[in-house]
C-alpha cells in the first residue's frame, strides 16, 4: 500500500510539475547577466507563452476559454494530442497540458489556464491572432529568458486585464 500511495504521489508530482510552467533555460553565469542588467544590458528572449486564464469550475469562464483553444489549435493546425513534452526549449509550437486545478508550489497561476510555446519565429502571427480573437478571455504572454520573475512580471504582456499571479513560486534565474 505504502508503495502505491508513493508511486500516485509521484506521478501527481510530475504531471503538476509538466503542466505547471515555465520552460527552462539555464543560464550560464546568473552573477554576470544581475549585473549586465543593472548596467542596462538585458538577456535574449528564447522563447514565449501564451496563456489563456480561467476560473476554475465556473463554466462561464471554463467555456469561452476552452472554445478559444480549440479556435487556436483549428486555426494554426496543431495537434491537441501531442503535448509539449516537458519544460525545456520545444524545437516547434505545442500545446501544455490543460490547468485545471491552480496552486500548486511551482505553479505561479492562481487561476486555471492553458498555454501555447511559442518559437521566436512564430510571436508576431501568433499573438496578432490571439488579440484579435481572444473575445472575452484574460491572456498573458510572457517571454523566457531564464529570468523567471522577470520574464513574468516586468517583461509580460497582458490582455483583458491582470490577474494575481505567484511569483515567489517563480525563481529569478534557473
Amino acid at each position: 500500500m505504502k508503495t502505491y500511495v508513493f508511486l500516485s504521489a509521484l506521478l501527481v508530482a510530475l504531471v503538476v510539475t509538466v503542466t505547471a510552467h515555465p520552460t527552462k533555460y539555464h543560464i550560464e553565469n546568473p552573477e554576470l547577466w544581475m549585473e549586465k542588467m543593472a548596467n542596462g544590458s538585458l538577456p535574449p528572449f528564447y522563447s514565449y507563452h501564451i496563456h489563456c486564464l480561467f476560473v476554475p469550475h465556473q463554466n462561464s469562464s471554463v467555456k469561452p476559454a476552452m472554445e478559444f483553444r480549440k479556435q487556436l489549435v483549428n486555426h494554426f493546425q496543431l495537434d491537441d494530442t501531442k503535448h509539449c513534452g516537458d519544460l525545456e526549449h520545444n524545437p516547434s509550437v505545442c500545446l501544455f497540458d490543460i490547468d485545471s486545478e491552480p496552486g500548486d508550489s511551482g505553479n505561479p497561476f492562481l487561476s486555471g489556464q492553458w498555454a501555447v510555446f511559442l518559437t521566436l519565429d512564430k510571436f508576431q502571427e501568433y499573438v496578432t491572432w490571439t488579440m484579435q480573437n481572444r473575445g472575452d478571455n484574460v491572456i498573458f504572454i510572457h517571454p523566457n529568458s531564464g529570468f523567471e520573475k522577470m520574464d513574468h512580471t516586468k517583461w509580460a504582456l497582458w490582455q483583458g486585464g491582470m490577474w494575481p499571479l505567484r511569483p515567489d513560486a517563480l525563481c529569478d534565474h534557473c
